[in-house]
């Protein structure tokens, strides 16, 4: 018997094996630690996705939420549809916080260990935070409408008024101030109503068409001089540049259909008031009115309040709405969509191609300047050329129906809303 057991004492073989399978039970928890802690790591930049999803959503409709709890609602719902049950994953905290236009979104997790356990047995805890901020840029929009005729039909005119206020309200909620959101209004058919608070400026020509003096002028412009007509204004529009006064194409009662513009300004009970006025009259000259949406958003010419185009703290943005062809311009009148020309053939009318290439080069023109340019076709008219005039194609919207234009519009106004993530 003692020799066996000096035998078994003396005997090395397997030893290797017995030191590693102690070894391993340490390896195997450092291990499965280490599986445990990149499991944790993947569940924090989940959750980190979630919390940025959520503030960026939340931030879009928080102006319009009418209360903390709803508000926390939507926050909630945004953050669970990025970030769905796990199994061994707990969401232990989510606290959304808004401050004027400064949205925070924060949420917590445990994650449950499983061969780490023994190592660490309580639950590993990760976190998330992200805040967004509304307004990052002030901004300058000017609201291009189309004022025709064709406006009575369908209900459209009104739906346009009540859309383009509505859309004045939700700017109202989503700046800080009104200061960071500047509004001109730019009514027009085949000219524009600039009033007559000024008769004798530089910049106004009676003697180009000869139709009015500064006795009789009513207000209305038509196209300047080509290539004028569809370029940004210089420092002095005299001479060849100038805005030639014209007879009101569509009168009633003696006065002028179309609206005044109204250049940019944050007085929007003024604004509303101006968008509740305006009535629908005469053919549609779409370059005329993207020209002048180019001035409103400009430092120099007739109107001359808005900041440098180079300033890249603003924002500045044209809504160009229209439903119809374009039928005239100072020179030319369509044959196609003019019922005369069409009716009779009579000679003298172009292609309106001719027409919608001047509108093609206001809207490059104005592009080109830095602004963003969405445009809107109700029911009627050329969607290939919207299309284009548009900054890019999603910023084109096809209108079907007058009940459309409300939604239309809200969309517009969640888009030019500029968002951004600070943290």
């Amino acid at each position: 018997m003692m020799r066996l057991i000096d035998r078994f004492r003396s005997d090395r073989r397997g030893s290797i094996a017995v030191i590693m399978a102690l070894t391993m039970i340490p390896v195997t928890f450092l291990v499965g630690a280490g599986v445990d802690y990149a499991r944790a790591a993947a569940v924090r930049a989940k959750l980190q996705t979630a919390t940025d999803a959520a503030v960026l959503a939340v931030i879009r409709e928080a102006p319009t939420l009418p209360s903390e709890a709803a508000f926390r609602a939507r926050a909630r719902a945004f953050f669970d549809a990025s970030f769905p049950p796990q199994s061994g994953v707990t969401v232990t905290g989510f606290t959304p916080a808004r401050a004027g236009t400064q949205v925070t979104v924060s949420a917590t997790a445990q994650v449950e260990m499983t061969l780490g356990r023994l190592m660490h047995p309580a639950p590993l805890v990760v976190s998330g935070t992200s805040q967004a901020m509304s307004g990052g840029r002030a901004l300058e929009v000017a609201l291009v409408l189309d004022n025709t005729g064709s406006m009575n039909d369908a209900g459209k005119l009104p739906a346009l008024k009540q859309a383009a206020k509505d859309f004045l309200a939700y700017l109202d909620k989503v700046v800080v101030s009104r200061a960071d959101a500047k509004v001109a209004l730019v009514p027009f058919s085949t000219q524009v109503n600039l009033g007559t608070a000024v008769t004798s400026a530089g910049w106004l020509s009676y003697g180009k068409l000869g139709t009015v003096g500064p006795t009789n002028w009513q207000g209305c412009i038509t196209d300047r001089d080509q290539p004028y007509d569809v370029q940004a204004p210089n420092a002095e529009p005299t001479g060849a540049a100038a805005y030639p006064a014209d007879r009101c194409a569509s009168l009633q009662n003696g006065k002028p259909t179309l609206a005044e513009i109204r250049p940019l300004g944050t007085d929007y009970a003024t604004l509303n008031a101006a968008i509740d006025a305006m009535s629908a009259g005469g053919a549609t000259n779409v370059t005329v009115g993207v020209a002048w949406g180019l001035e409103a958003l400009t430092p120099y010419g007739p109107l001359a309040n808005a900041t440098s185009l180079a300033d890249d703290r603003v924002t500045k943005v044209m809504i160009v709405l229209t439903d119809g062809l374009n039928t005239q311009n100072r020179w030319k009148v369509a044959c196609t969509g003019n019922f005369l020309y069409d009716l009779l053939a009579l000679p003298g009318c172009v292609d309106d191609s001719v027409i919608d290439a001047r509108t093609l080069s206001a809207c490059t023109a104005a592009k080109t300047a830095g602004i963003v340019i969405y445009t809107v076709r109700v029911i009627d008219g050329n969607a290939d050329m919207l299309r284009s005039c548009a900054s890019k194609d999603g910023f084109f919207y096809n209108v079907i129906t007058a009940d459309d234009l409300k939604p239309a519009f809200q969309s517009i106004g969640r888009s030019i809303a500029q968002f951004r993530l600070t943290q």
